[in-house]
């Protein structure tokens, strides 16, 4: 399974890891930390032993092998300690829900998909767009004209979100 977004998912569901992993029939979970404010690194979990066999291996042989691995696993130490992680996710969805919620109230824009996580899929009118990047709002665009895709992250703040949508509200389509 690729976790980057795995935290995102347990916190919107509510769920406990087990019930998105193993229980669900899982083998590996690839768990990325960077999505979670770490600065590097991944945790590859393996739930089917059988499937660890030469994994070592394998990782030093596609050069993936840090010479002082210690100093990239001991994040994750605390990124587990009294479950940061899961409020770093869902954080980052709260945000994320802030920001659907906002983008979603105004004129001519749409939500492509609900808000599940710490992304927001819209439709916005081409001119909308070019006016938040002429602003210095980064966002992938996708979908022919106007699909927008926002991803906020355990650090955005409200007020991020607020002066996004603030700059939104000042665009004025043409007469």
């Amino acid at each position: 399974m690729d976790g980057a977004r795995f935290g995102n998912a347990c916190a919107h569901l509510g769920v406990k890891p087990a019930a998105l992993t193993w229980k669900a029939g899982v083998d590996v979970l690839s768990f990325g930390g960077t999505k979670m404010g770490m600065p590097i690194g991944e945790a590859i979990v393996f739930f089917n032993k059988a499937l660890a066999a030469d994994f070592d291996y394998r990782c030093k042989q596609a050069g993936q092998l840090a010479s002082k691995m210690r100093y990239l696993t001991a994040p994750w130490i605390g990124m587990l300690t009294d479950d940061a992680w899961l409020r770093h996710c869902t954080h980052a969805n709260e945000m994320a829900d802030r920001l659907g919620r906002g983008l979603a109230a105004l004129e001519g824009v749409s939500l492509v998909a609900p808000v599940q996580s710490n992304a927001v899929f819209a439709q916005l009118p081409a001119d909308l767009s070019k006016h938040l990047n002429d602003a210095g709002w980064v966002f992938y665009r996708f979908i022919g004209n106007g699909g927008a895709r926002f991803v906020c992250s355990w650090a955005t703040t409200e007020a991020d979100v607020d002066a996004l949508l603030a700059t939104a509200r000042t665009f004025r389509y043409a007469a």
